[in-house]
């Protein structure tokens, strides 16, 4: 093998290694952005269920009364209000 060819085939393998490191860190740091998405979904998930736990919550009839009893509506125990039934 000659001289030029050497330095074209280290040239060539030194282009190649270069690819390589770029490559993977361009995996890294894309890898590293997924997982932080998929924290993140994770988190919001989370929440959608702590509100929905809140909605069912505030939508139970016990819960309703006690609202309407706040607000100063008298509520029979079958939910109706007694105003509205005279």
């Amino acid at each position: 093998m000659t001289i030029p060819r050497m330095v074209i085939l280290l040239v060539a393998l030194a282009a190649v290694g270069i690819a390589v490191v770029a490559l993977r860190l361009d995996q890294m740091t894309t890898s590293r952005r997924i997982q932080a998405m998929e924290f993140r979904r994770d988190d919001l998930q989370r929440q959608v269920w702590t509100q929905e736990l809140e909605i069912a919550r505030l939508r139970a009839p016990g819960a309703v009364r006690d609202r309407a009893r706040v607000f100063g509506l008298d509520v029979d125990s079958d939910g109706a209000d007694r105003r509205s039934r005279r």
